[in-house]
């Protein structure tokens, strides 16, 4: 049975008028930005391309399928000359915003670099005077406007036409862009139901096949399980009632979403759509959004590759049984200081300041290991150092060990943004995986 969900964008701007967004007022103070890198610029061999010679030690482990990275937008000739091939750029933006100039500087401080829908009346000259990027273009913006480096196409035609309908929608929709500009990637986003059992692999497929860059809209944490039919990506167990609300369900829909890619053999970008607040309104307050599920939910999907991020920062639905309704969760904080919002909006920006600075990093091309059982893990490495990035499967927790790669013998490693090492015996270490939402990322000299 096929879902359709949740609203339209016209809906979106009707709850975001309701939600008082339009009003104005100090911006609260940003997260203050961790200091796990330097932030200077990558060297070429860093960018993480195929032909990027890796260190010594981690030579001979194979490369997972790439995507590109950043060198992904130099195809696009306004996306590489708006920067966005630059190794030290992550792409994370906003689904619909309240794009007004007091609005920009909150979000910017809090690590939004681009917006993928606003009032279409905004006024362009905002974008350039704050810095911002847009997937979509201001009725008075030019032709040739710099800060639009590609083009939101259209939102969950998976599940508003028949299979067939919507891929012929895209395809007219995308001639018809594509016979006015060129030199933008496109962006698409569909429902959960494209990487469920509902859809066969060939019709993913071709609605992958449609736009440059996917994701797909899966609220694991706030979904009341609805999304439990998620195809098991290959090596892994099935996601069930009892594990469908942890931020492994996130890990498992990025894996089946890189599966479309390897079934297609053609790797192109997968965005990933985390939220700040339980977008339907959810009665029970167990799946509301917590500061650190927020967080959680962003590394499940990093450590299998997202190569972007969309917030969805609205809950319009429940009407008055919503404890927390909203059309803009970051508009809400900037003027009414909410309280039902304020942590996981700081949440929010606390982990973008850590995906920006770990920027350089996340965007080379990972290497394949296994560190041990019962783990989910990502590797990679950056001017001289190998960086872990690990949480648990099947939210399982407490101890787990991990096995560094032949060659990798480093008398401790560095746990980022905890101010603390663990002693390596052996070529191992032990840590502490406390919840299933736990994450920690590793530095070790190679």
């Amino acid at each position: 049975m096929r879902r359709v969900r949740y609203f339209t964008a016209a809906a979106a701007v009707a709850v975001l008028l309701l939600s008082g967004c339009t009003g104005t007022a100090d911006p609260s103070a940003p997260p203050s930005s961790p200091s796990a890198i330097p932030t200077g610029t990558a060297p070429a061999s860093s960018t993480g391309s195929p032909s990027a010679t890796p260190p010594a030690v981690l030579a001979k482990l194979p490369r997972i399928p790439w995507d590109g990275g950043p060198d992904f937008y130099k195809k696009f000739s306004k996306a590489d000359a708006a920067g966005w091939d630059d190794p030290n750029f992550f792409p994370i933006g906003v689904w619909y915003a309240s794009a007004n100039g007091e609005q920009m500087q909150f979000d910017k401080a809090h690590g939004i670099n681009f917006y993928v829908q606003f009032n279409p009346d905004t006024d362009y000259a905002l974008f350039d005077q704050h810095g911002m990027f847009s997937l979509m273009k201001p009725k008075n913006a030019p032709d040739n406007w710099a800060q639009l480096p590609g083009n939101y196409v259209d939102d969950e035609v998976d599940g508003r036409f028949g299979w067939d309908e919507g891929v012929a929608h895209m395809n007219q929709t995308i001639k018809e862009l594509k016979a006015k500009e060129e030199g933008r990637f496109t962006y698409a986003n569909w429902t959960p139901s494209l990487i469920s059992y509902d859809a066969p692999m060939d019709i993913t497929k071709r609605y992958w096949e449609t736009v440059d860059v996917s994701s797909t809209s899966n609220y694991y944490y706030a979904g009341a399980c609805r999304d439990w039919r998620l195809r098991t990506p290959q090596g892994y167990n099935p996601t069930t009632t009892a594990t469908c609300q942890t931020s492994s369900a996130y890990a498992k829909a990025m894996q089946v979403m890189q599966e479309v890619n390897a079934a297609r053999g053609v790797y192109t970008p997968i965005w990933m759509v985390p939220t700040v607040l339980s977008p339907e309104g959810e009665h029970d307050l167990s799946d509301q959004m917590t500061p650190d599920r927020v967080k959680a939910q962003v590394w499940a999907m990093l450590i299998h590759e997202s190569r972007g991020i969309v917030w969805f920062t609205q809950s319009p639905g429940g009407g008055d049984d919503n404890p927390c309704m909203s059309g803009d969760a970051l508009a809400d904080v900037r003027i009414h200081n909410t309280a039902c919002s304020r942590d996981q909006v700081q949440a929010m920006g606390e982990v973008n300041a850590e995906v920006k600075a770990l920027a350089p990093v996340l965007n080379t091309q990972s290497y394949v290991w296994n560190f041990g059982d019962g783990l989910d893990t990502m590797l990679k490495s950056y001017n001289g150092d190998g960086y872990i990035f690990a949480m648990t499967q099947d939210a399982q927790t407490g101890q787990r060990t991990f096995t560094l790669p032949t060659g990798v013998t480093p008398k401790s490693v560095d746990v980022l943004n905890e101010n603390r090492t663990i002693a390596v015996k052996d070529g191992k270490f032990t840590d502490d995986f406390p919840v299933e939402s736990t994450h920690h990322v590793y530095k070790v000299r190679l």
